[in-house]
């Protein structure tokens, strides 16, 4: 069961924070509204609880976050302003705070359109792909864990307890990693079944499962009036049946939107959005769409009060009357071939979960998830008070930056004190045995010698590249109007602010800017990419053999390029150099290479 807020009184002090309220309490940390010289902020604090998984390691958890939040500057993620230690003797973090609505709260008080909906998702994708560019994964991505801002509608990814980044120790002591089940791409539910008899397996988090997260989010918004309220629902990752398309829930949702959740909810990981990239992309050519679908609200503002008609198809049917109507929804003419031989394995299906879901058994058995496995009645929120259902609640500030965090992020942590190793023999009551004196003291300075590194500007290494098809378009676009071949070998120097010529350093995950050099005298490159082309996409680092480069390897993903005087086109484009060196999460490699034109990502 999930811990209770602890009994802090309004007026006491946390290192100098007057609390005011308290605000929530996630798996790892509790989370008040602190006031400090005029300053209000949301004061986490770390906490431990057997039952999440988090195995002795509190305050190293509590690091990481901090770790994780330290590489990250953008408008739509949470933004740390300070650190310490409570009286307690358990870590804290200093984060922005915001007055805004969970995106189940958002969506039921403002009843948005379906251009909203993709307005607001799109920034959550450019968000994600920002900070997957930094080598960060969320990995509990749902709908309590983004904020919408009152103020002006802007999105707010929060709560990293569960986040990590390349090279960071493994914190959980199970297959998977802490998370919550609904959210959970089926694949992860696979290895446990696959690897239940090897104690030491663990699931490698992927971009492919913060993509699936993401299309859960938007299912939920799209099929449920009523998010916020707790109650079974249909599971959404269930290996045996994919879940019904939105529009066959709601016929509101239009049909480009319903397939393009289907493709983000896909089994096959890969046959989902090749990165948060490509889905933050396919969003926005949504929410250009004209069409006047797309400005009506999804839900009629009548059945998103309570009391209105419960949802059919995200809702496990209870009484025979709600199942008739979910057999109803499920026989409308929309991809009816597909459906209707399947209506009775899914109603079976929709049954057995009903009884599952109120057994309150979770799937796979999985370790580290932090969310109680009964549901817990819902607070009661006055509208104008901030949302209490959510582990914390902050505002992010500061222009979106791909560039390596610097001295500004250094100077980040001075509203709060000066973070300092605590005693050992400190402890609460209730809170597991710490570890030898000496173990503890070990994981700390590492954690905290990363933290100082990151604090002056070292960035993360990117997450390895994963096989997946071309950005949508991008094979017509070659074909058609670039007259490229696959096969086709072009040279560039592969990042236009880099000496020419040269072993130079990339940032592994970071944006670069080929072009086409002086000097080309292909008769077949100048023909179809002339000097002064220019090729857009990413640098990554391989420590195994892909493709001819055997060993560690420099490879420059290019998904877009733009001839001189002409349009912007999507492509697969990729180098391949050896990496000469790799340190702090940057690649060595040659400025200079011969790409070659792809029909997939190798």
């Amino acid at each position: 069961m999930s811990a209770t807020l602890p009994r802090i009184p309004p007026g006491s002090l946390i290192d100098g924070w007057q609390v005011s309220k308290p605000l929530g309490d996630g798996g790892f940390a509790f989370v008040f509204l602190g006031e400090k010289n005029g300053r209000h902020r949301a004061i986490k604090v770390a906490q431990h609880r057997e039952s999440s998984g988090d195995l002795k390691q509190t305050h190293a958890r509590t690091l990481r976050e901090l770790t994780a939040l330290l590489m990250l500057d953008h408008p739509n993620i949470v933004r740390p302003q300070g650190y310490g230690l409570a009286e307690s003797g358990n870590l804290y973090l200093a984060l922005d705070y915001v007055d805004g609505w969970t995106l189940a709260e958002w969506a039921e008080r403002k009843h948005p359109t379906v251009r909203e909906i993709l307005g607001v998702f799109e920034k959550l994708a450019g968000a994600l792909a920002y900070m997957h560019g930094r080598g960060i994964l969320h990995r509990d991505l749902k709908l309590s864990n983004v904020l919408v801002r009152k103020s002006d509608g802007e999105p707010v990814i929060i709560d990293f307890s569960c986040a990590t980044y390349t090279l960071a120790e493994d914190l959980t002591d199970g297959g998977l990693p802490p998370g919550t089940d609904r959210y959970r791409a089926p694949e992860q539910f696979k290895f446990l079944r696959e690897h239940k008899d090897k104690h030491r397996a663990r699931y490698a988090f992927q971009v492919a499962d913060e993509i699936f997260a993401v299309g859960v989010m938007l299912h939920e918004l799209l099929t449920d009036p009523r998010p916020t309220e707790f109650r079974p629902r249909f599971d959404l990752n269930s290996p045996a049946l994919p879940p019904p398309p939105p529009r066959l829930t709601n016929a509101r949702v239009p049909a480009e939107l319903s397939d393009l959740v289907e493709n983000i909810l896909a089994r096959d990981p890969k046959k989902r959005p090749v990165d948060t990239e490509a889905l933050r992309r396919e969003l926005a050519d949504l929410r250009a769409e004209r069409s006047a679908e797309y400005d009506v609200p999804v839900h009629p503002p009548a059945e998103q009060r309570h009391g209105g008609p419960t949802p059919a198809a995200p809702v496990v049917p209870s009484t025979p009357q709600s199942l008739k109507r979910h057999v109803a929804l499920m026989e409308r003419p929309l991809r009816a071939g597909r459906w209707l031989a399947g209506v009775v394995c899914i109603v079976a299906l929709v049954m057995a979960t009903a009884l599952w879901r109120l057994s309150g058994s979770a799937p796979g058995g999985s370790a580290g998830s932090h969310d109680a496995a009964t549901p817990r009645p819902p607070p009661d929120i006055p509208h104008s008070a901030p949302p209490r259902t959510t582990p914390l609640a902050m505002t992010p500030a500061g222009p979106s930056s791909v560039t390596p965090p610097g001295p500004a992020i250094a100077a980040a942590p001075k509203e709060g004190s000066a973070l300092k190793t605590p005693a050992p023999e400190a402890s609460l009551p209730g809170r597991a045995p710490r570890s030898p004196k000496k173990s503890v003291a070990a994981v700390e300075c590492a954690s905290l010698s990363l933290v100082a590194a990151l604090a002056v500007g070292c960035p993360g290494a990117q997450i390895r590249p994963e096989r997946f098809t071309c950005p949508a378009g991008a094979e017509e676009a070659m074909r058609e109007q670039l007259h490229w071949k696959e096969g086709d070998s072009f040279s560039l120097q592969l990042d236009d602010r880099q000496a020419a010529f040269a072993n130079v350093w990339f940032t592994a995950g970071g944006e670069v800017v080929g072009v086409v050099p002086k000097g080309i005298t292909d008769d077949r490159q100048l023909a179809v990419a002339p000097v002064g082309t220019r090729f857009y996409g990413k640098a990554y680092y391989l420590s195994d053999k892909m493709g001819r480069v055997d060993g560690p390897a420099l490879i420059v993903r290019y998904d877009r390029v733009k001839l001189p005087g002409q349009d912007e086109y999507p492509i697969c484009f990729v180098v391949e150099n050896e990496a000469v060196a790799f340190k702090d999460g940057r690649v060595k490699g040659s400025s200079r290479g011969a790409g070659t034109v792809v029909d997939r990502w190798p």
